[in-house]
């Protein structure tokens, strides 16, 4: 704390600097978001050299698609990276989770709360550094010993703030299961409990008819837990305690050498009367006091140095319990945070992220700031393409014109996401169908008759997904029928039960491929 002083003190303006970066990064890294679309819209517009300025010179066309200037998509997929394309369906699945863990309504923990924490620490490592600071490194210089006292401090500091958000998050969360359990006694136990770990990447109406405790139990868990808790609470203790003793051992070590310097104070002032050194005592109209009456002020001096002593004793002591009770309400007030905020849920947070962090609350919130951010893109793309034109019909050597708009590139790109999704989806079922087949026993063959003549043995077999990359090899449909018919008997069979399994998943893929661009067009 004192090289603190002595930095701000020597070079004020340098540190108040470093506290203004600070207190920026950290502005920034709570409002990054918005300070991202402020800039995106900002440097769009900048003249001269800003983005619309640059990309107006690129009348390129489009390599996929001529209707569309290489310059027109660049901008629309800055403006595309604020949108997060997920349909009601998705949508209402992570909001159903939520719901069914009981998480609905909460958030995690706010930036101020996390603020007042640090703050918390700081206070608490300051507390415990002065009191460890003379016994942390015994023989060390005192700056060796208060640096090592911080240390020491800061850590039990961010032990106890570790401990007291998980304690309360673990309390939330058995709080819950109690809370289940109750119901599911209350209900007489006709159901199960749970029927089993139900993740959000699941249907979430895989357990519409289940009671809701159920429900619960499939997503936060089945078995209440304190062991964080109790952990916790002996941690609290035992720093309250050991913190209020060695704050006593310092006050009563300073006590001590309050009435030891007192002591030998008195003891020079009545050395100094015995050797005649106080010449007031030998005047006649002074003469020197009685031994009784010496004693006796002697006595009514010790008791008053006691007294004070007993005072300051007493005022310490009090202090202390005072500051282990405010310590102790502290942690608690630590674990009340974790309780307070957070999810019970195992998969809540992903869900909570995953509908925009608590921005949307129905899907009507995510379709407005989805038309907020397509306005804003729209008039960028606008001024975009006047400019286009006014260049094209200085420099250009085609009379182009363009139409296009922000709502067609996000149309275009939900066709190119919803073919890229059927692929996907075609390819991981031909793995799976091959696999099956190449996984299904071969039919029974009958024991051949005892040969007559020794002869050669037979050459092994293909297997199945050799007999599939030899059939896509080839081109010729007749070809692949001659190919079929060389093989053995048996092996027909499964590689006709693998053709079959393939063409069926194909068409499966087709019809939800479909399925899927009806459902883009209508949501």
């Amino acid at each position: 704390m004192e090289t603190v002083k002595e930095f701000f003190s020597a070079s004020p303006a340098l540190a108040w600097s470093i506290v203004s970066i600070m207190t920026a990064m950290v502005s920034m890294v709570a409002l990054w978001d918005k300070l991202k679309w402020w800039w995106l819209n900002t440097w769009a517009s900048f003249p001269m050299i800003g983005r619309i300025a640059s990309l107006s010179k690129d009348l390129n066309r489009d390599t996929t698609d001529k209707a569309w200037f290489k310059a027109e998509k660049a901008l629309c997929r800055d403006y595309k990276k604020f949108i997060r394309i997920q349909d009601e369906h998705d949508f209402n699945e992570k909001i159903e989770y939520l719901n069914k863990a009981g998480d609905n309504g909460r958030k995690p923990t706010p930036t101020w709360i996390w603020l007042l924490t640090v703050a918390m620490v700081f206070v608490e490592a300051m507390g415990f550094s002065y009191v460890l600071a003379g016994y942390t490194l015994p023989g060390a210089s005192e700056n060796m010993q208060q640096t090592g006292a911080y240390g020491i401090a800061f850590l039990i500091s961010i032990i106890l703030v570790a401990l007291t958000h998980f304690a309360g998050h673990e309390l939330h969360q058995s709080s819950h299961i109690k809370n289940a359990r109750r119901e599911w006694a209350e209900d007489g136990r006709t159901h199960k409990f749970t029927t089993g770990n139900l993740p959000l990447a699941k249907p979430q109406s895989a357990d519409d008819g289940q009671p809701a405790y159920t429900q619960l139990a499939n997503r936060v868990g089945t078995h209440e837990s304190y062991k964080i808790a109790g952990l916790t609470v002996v941690f609290v203790i035992v720093v309250a305690v050991f913190a209020t003793y060695v704050r006593g051992q310092v006050l009563e070590k300073t006590l001590h050498e309050e009435v030891v310097g007192k002591s030998t104070q008195m003891s020079i002032a009545i050395t100094a009367n015995s050797d005649g050194l106080n010449m007031a005592v030998k005047t006649p109209g002074n003469p020197a006091l009685p031994d009784a009456d010496v004693a006796q002020n002697q006595a009514a001096k010790d008791k008053a140095v006691m007294d004070e002593i007993n005072i300051d004793r007493h005022g310490g002591w009090g202090t202390f319990i005072v500051l282990a009770f405010v310590f102790v309400f502290l942690q608690i007030l630590g674990v009340i945070f974790g309780y307070r905020w957070g999810f019970a849920g195992q998969n809540s947070a992903a869900a909570y992220r995953a509908i925009g962090g608590g921005r949307y609350t129905t899907y009507a919130d995510v379709r407005e700031h989805y038309k907020e951010i397509a306005d804003a893109a729209q008039a960028k793309l606008e001024n975009l393409q006047q400019r286009l034109m006014a260049r094209n019909a200085v420099a250009g050597t085609d009379g182009m014109h363009t139409t296009k708009t922000f709502y067609d590139f996000m149309e275009l790109s939900r066709q190119e996401e919803s073919r890229d999704r059927s692929s996907q989806r075609q390819h991981t079922a031909q793995n799976a169908a091959l696999s099956q087949a190449a996984a299904a026993p071969p039919a029974p063959v009958a024991p051949p008759a005892a040969p007559v003549a020794k002869t050669p043995a037979p050459a092994a077999l293909p297997t199945i997904d050799e007999v599939v990359r030899r059939l896509e090899s080839l081109q010729d449909k007749d070809a692949k029928k001659s190919y079929i018919h060389s093989l053995p008997q048996p092996l027909q069979g499964d590689v006709l039960k693998a053709i079959k399994a393939t063409k069926e998943a194909e068409k499966a893929n087709v019809a939800r491929s479909q399925l899927d661009a009806e459902l883009d067009d209508l949501l």
